[in-house]
């Protein structure tokens, strides 16, 4: 005797569909935090490797180049200051090319290379786009402090909770505000960049000191 195949009925694929609905809900905001703190991850240790190359250049030098102490932060999306940071830590402009004679004698005057910008975090939008270093989110706001005056300590333009940083994180970060760090060089990307009307990329509370 031949046998028949029972199919699904409506109500058992939609039943189906369902509960693969539920799933993936349940599962994607978990592999999409993981991605989120993966990037958070690199982030942070492409800032430590900016905070040490920016750390052997004024061991070298004995202070950090000029652009970077015009205010107690900085903040490498604004004007020339991806450039002049790229000249002054590999000795290179961002297309690769020798300094010129100026901006090697302000910038970096032996041509040393601190630190190798790759594809990933040297990124230019445009042929007629200015280069801009970016963290691995491609966010290009990233604030340097420095530790200006050789005292040790850097005492003003650290994030604060005004820059959205959660106060319990602020104060474990920044125990006595009005001392400041002891450190010579902070770097930081802030959430709230991510909220401006501006913004290019996503953004995270991410900290380096050194």
């Amino acid at each position: 005797m031949k046998q028949t195949r029972k199919a699904f009925t409506l109500v058992e694929l939609l039943i189906v569909i369902t509960i693969i609905g539920v799933l993936v809900g349940l599962i994607m905001p978990a592999i999409s935090n993981a991605q989120n703190n993966a990037l958070k991850t690199t982030t942070r240790t492409f800032l430590t490797n900016m905070a040490t190359a920016l750390t052997q250049y004024q061991a070298d030098y004995g202070y950090f180049p000029e652009f970077l102490t015009a205010a107690p932060r900085i903040n490498l999306a604004e004007g020339s200051n991806s450039e002049n940071c790229v000249k002054a830590l590999t000795g290179k402009d961002s297309d690769g090319n020798a300094l010129s004679p100026d901006d090697r004698k302000a910038l970096n005057r032996r041509a040393r290379t601190y630190i190798t910008f790759n594809a990933k975090n040297l990124i230019k939008k445009s042929a007629d786009a200015p280069w801009q270093i970016v963290d691995s989110f491609e966010n290009p706001n990233i604030y340097i402090c420095v530790d200006a005056d050789g005292d040790g300590f850097i005492n003003q333009g650290f994030p604060t909770v005004a820059d959205g940083i959660d106060s319990d994180l602020f104060s474990e970060l920044v125990p006595n505000p009005t001392k400041g760090v002891r450190s010579k060089v902070i770097l930081f990307t802030l959430r709230k960049d991510s909220k401006s009307a501006k913004a290019t990329a996503p953004s995270e509370d991410v900290f380096s000191w050194q």
